[in-house]
């Protein structure tokens, strides 16, 4: 066992050195169950406030498998009297065919984007959340997988989307671990975050390491 751990460390401290890309599947898929890997899970931190219902809702989203079996709509909340608090919405609701299938608070809050989903395949839909960035540091990015019946939160680390694009029939989103800053009078970055993608490919999506 040691010797096979000693292993996988080499590997990926060889493919660093040489400044190769390191793949890893963000999870796995057991007898159609999706098998969350926790590294690439972290929890929030979470306070019980008082008063914070009814929640006003602020957004909503509707869209549809590709095989036309489920019929998703996703609904953003922001906490009653937190106006001008960080992000614009601090809960997720999600409902499939009617029923509600998932549930989950940022307190340091998601932003409303343009686009939001993903169609994968014929039964997987990915729904993806961008967290309230602070000056060069991200916010939460949450990615959660529909399959059939079933919404599974798959990612939740700090990153921000550089972009998302499908090209050739291939999904892939391409992130940073930092926000840019720069130097106003030039437009000079005075930083340089490091840079990353997750992809779908043959069934899973991957993340990517690039350096």
């Amino acid at each position: 066992m040691k010797c096979l751990l000693l292993s996988v460390f080499m590997f990926y401290a060889t493919a660093l050195c040489m400044g190769q890309s390191v793949k890893t599947s963000i999870y796995s898929i057991e007898n159609s169950i999706v098998m969350v890997k926790n590294e690439f899970v972290s929890k929030m931190d979470y306070t019980n406030y008082s008063g914070i219902k009814p929640f006003s809702n602020i957004s909503s989203v509707s869209f549809q498998s590709l095989d036309n079996q489920s019929n998703y709509h996703a609904t953003f909340y922001r906490y009653n009297g937190w106006d001008g608090e960080s992000g614009d919405f601090q809960s997720v609701d999600i409902k499939r065919n009617g029923r509600s299938i998932f549930q989950l608070d940022n307190q340091d809050g998601w932003v409303i984007t343009s686009q939001c989903y993903e169609q994968l395949d014929s039964t997987t839909t990915l729904l993806y959340l961008v967290g309230q960035g602070y000056n060069s540091n991200p916010g939460f990015l949450t990615l959660v997988l529909l399959k059939n019946d079933v919404a599974t939160l798959i990612f939740n680390k700090e990153f921000a989307i550089s972009s998302v694009e499908r090209a050739n029939g291939i999904f892939t989103m391409y992130l940073q671990d930092g926000i840019n800053e720069y130097i106003e009078s030039s437009g000079t970055t005075v930083n340089n975050p490091g840079r990353y993608k997750i992809n779908w490919e043959n069934g899973l999506l991957y993340f990517n390491s690039q350096f």
